[in-house]
């Protein structure tokens, strides 16, 4: 039944069935059934893969084209999205720091600038 969706997005993300297969525990020509719809996949399964492809089951499950997000794949460079999201949160951390220096910037050169206008109003 999503055999030919789960077929294209394996292919997309670059993995072949023997590898599919292992990482699900099965053999290769279980697996090859998956695809072929020979073989009725359950939730579970769609789960397992779904989670191996870094997809949602729903992803797998609804009758819509897949839309394969190469950036977002865990398999296309390697960095997986705890990564990235904690490279944003200290990159985060940095800009809010820099942030509060700059305000307190402002604030001295806004000092200076209303000393400034004291000395020339004399």
């Amino acid at each position: 039944m999503y055999g030919t969706k789960i077929r294209l997005i394996r292919t997309s993300r670059g993995m072949n069935q023997k590898e599919v297969a292992k990482k699900l525990g099965i053999l290769q020509n279980a697996y090859s059934k998956i695809e072929t719809n020979q073989s009725k996949v359950s939730d579970a399964m769609v789960e397992k893969l779904a989670a191996i492809f870094g997809v949602s089951a729903e992803d797998i499950k609804s009758p819509e084209p897949v839309i394969i997000n190469f950036h977002n794949s865990p398999q296309s460079n390697g960095v997986n999205n705890g990564e990235i999201k904690n490279q944003n949160e200290q990159l985060l951390q940095q800009l809010t720091q820099q942030l509060a220096i700059k305000d307190k910037q402002i604030e001295e050169l806004m000092a200076q600038n209303k000393l400034l206008a004291g000395v020339l109003k004399k």
